[in-house]
């Protein structure tokens, strides 16, 4: 250590008077103390700042790690039940045209009145063909299918009808020849997305099943089935047809077949 004033060395011992230039060391000393407790202060406080970091780091980790282990053993999503056509079966036709009440919202089950024939309800299932139901309820809310026709008749196999005035752009073919999924089969009662030789042209055209064929099976977008009013469509199948003079298929109506209304309903629970 040397002399503060001289900077020559100073004797071992802490005298009190440099020997050299006879300076009073003191309060050099006392400078030297108070500085020596201030470093030793700080380094105590840089080692618990770095003790605190790796406590919340170790902390952090732990989080992850317990998050990552909830995301492992948690029990995933039930998966969806496979769809039961014995259900389906049992489900179409099964209620009455008076178990349905019209309703001022979207909903899932469609009324359409066919003008001298009767009453038909059909029951979407969005949860089957998302694109084609949506359609469908996009365009009986805006009026589309009414004052159009059921333009082809045949009997059994299906009615088809729903050209409205109106241009469509066409929409994704929902059956499993076509990439998608889907699990509605071609029965009595069924509703389906009529459609071109291409497989993503349908827009509005629409058909439902007088009979089982399982050939549209996996080639056509079913998207819902009848729940009440299938009479209606045996009616309709019992009209004069002529024959079609491009395809020669003999389901030509030779009566008109209107459809005066496509509403919205639900089923009445306070019955």
């Amino acid at each position: 250590m040397n002399c503060p004033k001289c900077q020559k060395p100073l004797p071992k011992g802490q005298p009190r008077v440099c020997p050299n230039c006879r300076k009073d060391l003191s309060s050099f000393y006392k400078m030297k103390e108070t500085r020596a407790l201030l470093e030793a202060e700080k380094a105590k406080a840089e080692q618990k700042q770095k003790l605190i970091k790796i406590a919340v780091a170790a902390v952090l980790v732990c989080v992850l790690i317990a998050a990552a282990l909830l995301l492992i053993l948690k029990p995933g999503t039930p998966a969806a039940e496979p769809l039961s056509m014995d259900a389906v079966k049992a489900e179409i036709n099964s209620m009455k045209l008076t178990d349905f009440g019209e309703s001022t919202e979207p909903s899932d089950y469609v009324k359409i009145s066919v003008k001298d024939f009767g009453e038909i309800v059909v029951r979407l299932r969005p949860d089957l063909a998302p694109i084609s139901a949506g359609n469908f309820k996009e365009l009986v809310a805006r009026k589309y299918y009414d004052g159009s026709s059921f333009h082809r008749v045949y009997p059994g196999f299906m009615i088809q009808g729903g050209i409205g005035k109106e241009e469509l752009a066409p929409i994704k073919g929902e059956f499993s020849s076509n990439g998608v999924e889907n699990p509605l089969l071609h029965v009595r009662g069924v509703l389906s997305m009529a459609r071109t030789t291409v497989k993503d042209s349908a827009t509005s055209q629409f058909f439902l099943m007088h009979a089982d064929n399982a050939s549209l099976d996996g080639n056509y977008a079913a998207f819902g089935y009848i729940v009440a009013g299938l009479e209606t469509v045996d009616k309709i199948c019992e009209i004069p047809l002529g024959d079609n003079p491009v395809s020669g298929e003999h389901s030509v109506p030779q009566v008109s077949v209107i459809i005066e209304s496509a509403v919205f309903v639900n089923p009445v629970t306070d019955k």
